[in-house]
């Protein structure tokens, strides 16, 4: 399997020169204001997002926003691949989200950890015995806990084949911060063991048949084949298709905006779409700051707290997912998404609020969009 996770790229300009600032928090609106705010804030994305889209050269995205912990409003633009014969995009349109898989996965993992199945800060070792190459003592160390928060000392990808090529450490385990898509494959390889099953047939079972996740897929299908969007560089071109037909959880995730908001809905909301998927304690945990990301900045976002007691603000990565403090106490959880196979992605959820929304373009240009959006509105 040829890897196509990357990370990076600057801010475009959709909405600039619009005057408009939304950086107050909608906590402190009243119900019509916020009414006033919303009808305000979706009648600027329909004039502005099909004018950015055609600049930027971005083929197709959907949009899809949360509000009161349900799916709410909904946008489908464009064409899943530019050309004349391109079919429409729609609701069914399917994506990969890239990054956006290891949030999902982190969700499934935590579930066996609800059963009793292993322990988040139970060494891997314990129930799997894959080893290193090159040998390394502290590997015995390394913890689910740590690989989900990026601070098990694994490189983003091993050089050399996937399967064999060398893993050393970059620093010991829980001693740093270093974003590892090798830790969520890892991860994979030791949950897999320990049920006996590949992780496709544990993510049907377990999330995406109880949630209706009917177009989710960490494995390509036909079903899949015959709804997806064909991804582009930036300048426009289309690039050749993925086929991810052995699951990774750290990019190979094919779904729509629709299925990916009825798993920030159950983060969100978890008693109202079914009991027993993850209890309110892991789905707190899974939510609480576990490492610092000393590489990274904050997320350029309206609303965010610009100290907190006196100290800049710093990245914190939570059980899956990244974490920024907004002025109001709250917290946001986000994840982005990018795979070199030509797709952006992007979505977010604020649990005090209710609030959330899911982003997905095939074009590595789509950053260009969701980025301004999340920068003057915060949390839609």
């Amino acid at each position: 399997m040829k890897r196509r996770h990357c990370l990076g790229g600057a801010a475009g300009a959709l909405l600039a020169g619009s005057g408009l600032a939304w950086a107050q928090s909608d906590a402190a609106l009243s119900a019509l204001q916020l009414a006033q705010r919303l009808e305000q804030r979706q009648r600027e994305l329909n004039e502005q997002l099909p004018d950015s889209m055609r600049r930027l050269g971005v083929p197709d995205l959907s949009l899809q926003l949360l509000r009161h912990g349900e799916p709410s409003q909904a946008w489908h633009l464009g064409r899943r691949e530019r050309s004349e014969d391109g079919a429409p995009v729609d609701a069914g349109t399917v994506f990969e989200c890239a990054s956006m898989s290891k949030p999902v996965f982190a969700f499934l993992l935590l579930q066996q950890v609800q059963r009793g199945r292993l322990g988040l800060d139970q060494p891997i070792l314990d129930f799997y015995p894959e080893r290193f190459s090159p040998a390394q003592p502290a590997q015995a160390r390394i913890t689910a806990r740590q690989l989900l928060s990026h601070s098990s000392g694994l490189p983003n990808w091993r050089e050399g084949d996937e399967n064999t090529g060398p893993l050393p450490l970059s620093f010991a385990p829980g001693e740093g911060f270093q974003y590892s898509g090798e830790g969520y494959f890892y991860l994979q390889r030791a949950l897999e063991h320990l049920l006996g099953e590949p992780l496709q047939t544990t993510a049907e079972r377990e999330l995406f048949q109880p949630l209706g996740m009917s177009q989710s897929s960490f494995v390509l299908s036909p079903a899949i084949e015959a709804q997806r969007a064909r991804g582009h560089a930036e300048d426009g071109r289309a690039l050749p298709w993925s086929r991810y037909e052995r699951a990774n959880a750290a990019y190979t995730l094919y779904t729509t905006a629709g299925d990916y908001s009825r798993f920030l809905a159950h983060l969100l909301r978890p008693r109202q779409s079914g009991p027993g998927l993850l209890s309110a304690e892991l789905r707190t945990e899974m939510l609480a700051a576990q490492a610092v990301a000393t590489d990274r900045q904050p997320l350029d976002r309206a609303g965010q707290a610009l100290a907190l007691k006196g100290q800049p603000v710093k990245v914190h990565w939570g059980l899956g997912w990244i974490l920024n403090h907004m002025a109001d106490g709250s917290r946001v959880a986000y994840h982005t998404g990018t795979n070199s196979s030509g797709f952006r992605a992007f979505c977010q959820f604020n649990p005090s609020q209710g609030s959330g929304m899911v982003f997905l373009s095939n074009s590595l240009a789509g950053h260009q969009l969701w980025q301004p959006i999340v920068r003057q509105w915060g949390d839609l």
